[in-house]
C-alpha cells in the first residue's frame, strides 16, 4: 500500500506543470453551438441550487488549487472527473458572476430559471384570466425579469438605485399595458370563431412577455449603450481569456443587449406557445372531461411548462456565446487600429 502511494507521488512529481484547462474557461468548446449547449445544460441545472455556501467555497478553493498546482487541486491533474473538478467547475460557473467573481443571488441565477418561472408562467397561461390576474402575473414576471437582468448583466457598467427603480417601473408599465391591450383586443375580433379567439387569447402572454422582455432588457441595461462596455483582446493560444481592458465600446454594448434579448425571446417561444397548443388539442379531444378534469388540466399544463423550461432554456441561451467577439472595424474609431482580427466582450445572460 505504501509502495503504491509512493509510486503515485513519484508519477505526480514527474508530470509536467500543466493542467487540462484554465479555471476561468469552460470545459466545453464555446466556439461551437454544441459546446455552448453542453455548457449551458450544465450551468442551468437546478440541482446546483442544492449546494450550500460552504460547498461553493470548497469548490472555489479546489479550482484555485488546481490552477496553482498545490494541495488537492494538484492531485486532481489528469483525474478531473473522479477528483470532483468538473462538479466544482459546474457549481462555480452556475453561481458566480464572470465579471465580479461574486455569487449571483440564488433566485436570480440561470439555474433557478425553471423553478422561479414555473409558477409565474403557469399563472400567465391560466384560461379566461381576469384583468386583475393579467396585471398581477405580468407584474410578477417583469419584477423577476428585472432582478435576473440586473444580476446577470455586464458589470463593467454600474447603475444607481434611482436608475434601477426607473427601469423597473418603465418595464412593468410597458408589460402590463401590452398584455391588457391584447387581452381586450382578442374578444373584439368577432369575425373569428370562438375557438380561434380562445386560442389567440392563449398566445397573448407570449406576445406580451416577448415584447416587454425586450423592453425590460433595454431599460435595465441602457447604460451599456450610453457608456459602453469593456472590450478585451482575444483569447491566447491556450484558450485563456484576457483580462486586459482595451476600452469601453457602445457598439459592443448594443450587440450584447440585442443578443441577450434575442435569446430571451427564443426561450419564450416554446414555453409560452407549445403548452397552450397542446392543452387546446387535448381539450378538443375531451381529455379533461369528468370530475377531475380541471385538476388534470392544471397538472398537465404545469408539467408541459416545466418540461419546456427545462428542455428549451439551454438551446436558447446557447445561440450566442456569453463571451462575445466582434471585429474592431465594427467598433468606434479608437478600436479600429488595434492589431487584432477580433476583440471580445461579456454579453451577459
Amino acid at each position: 500500500m505504501e509502495t503504491a502511494r509512493y509510486s503515485r507521488s513519484r508519477r505526480l512529481l514527474r508530470r509536467p506543470l500543466t493542467f487540462l484547462f484554465h479555471i476561468d474557461q469552460s470545459r466545453y468548446n464555446l466556439k461551437t453551438y454544441y459546446g455552448r449547449l453542453l455548457h449551458f445544460v450544465s450551468v442551468t441545472s437546478p440541482l446546483t441550487l442544492l449546494a450550500s455556501s460552504s460547498e461553493l467555497q470548497d469548490a472555489q478553493k479546489l479550482l484555485k488549487e488546481y490552477e496553482q498546482g498545490v494541495g488537492a487541486g494538484r492531485e486532481a491533474w489528469g483525474r478531473e472527473e473522479e477528483a470532483g473538478i468538473w462538479r466544482a467547475k459546474q457549481l462555480v460557473d452556475s453561481s458566480l458572476h464572470p465579471d465580479t467573481g461574486l455569487p449571483v443571488p440564488l433566485p436570480f441565477r440561470m439555474s433557478a430559471f425553471v423553478p422561479t418561472n414555473l409558477l409565474i408562467v403557469g399563472g400567465m397561461l391560466m384560461p379566461n384570466p381576469t384583468l386583475k390576474s393579467v396585471i398581477f402575473w405580468q407584474w410578477a414576471n417583469q419584477s423577476l425579469n428585472v432582478c435576473v437582468n440586473y444580476s446577470n448583466a455586464n458589470k463593467s457598467i454600474q447603475m444607481s438605485n434611482t436608475e434601477i427603480a426607473s427601469a423597473y417601473l418603465s418595464a412593468t408599465v410597458a408589460s402590463c399595458s401590452i398584455a391588457v391591450g391584447l387581452s381586450n383586443l382578442v374578444p373584439r375580433l368577432k369575425s373569428l370563431t370562438p375557438g380561434t379567439r380562445a386560442l389567440l387569447g392563449r398566445f397573448v402572454p407570449f406576445v406580451a412577455v416577448a415584447s416587454a422582455g425586450c423592453v425590460n432588457i433595454g431599460l435595465m441595461r441602457w447604460k451599456e449603450i450610453r457608456d459602453g462596455i469593456s472590450v478585451f483582446p482575444p483569447e491566447d493560444e491556450n484558450g485563456k481569456y484576457s483580462k486586459e481592458v482595451l476600452g469601453k465600446s457602445s457598439t459592443a454594448g448594443q450587440y450584447a443587449i440585442a443578443q441577450t434579448a434575442a435569446s430571451r425571446v427564443l426561450t419564450n417561444i416554446p414555453t409560452l406557445i407549445l403548452p397552450p397548443l397542446i392543452i387546446t388539442m387535448l381539450e378538443r379531444r375531451g381529455a379533461f372531461k369528468g370530475p377531475n378534469g380541471k385538476r388534470l388540466n392544471a397538472i398537465t399544463n404545469l408539467g408541459l411548462i416545466g418540461t419546456s423550461l427545462l428542455v428549451f432554456l439551454p438551446p436558447a441561451i446557447a445561440t450566442f456565446p456569453q463571451r462575445g467577439s466582434i471585429s474592431p472595424k465594427k467598433l468606434e474609431t479608437e478600436f479600429q487600429s488595434l492589431p487584432y482580427d477580433r476583440v471580445e466582450f461579456n454579453k451577459g445572460l
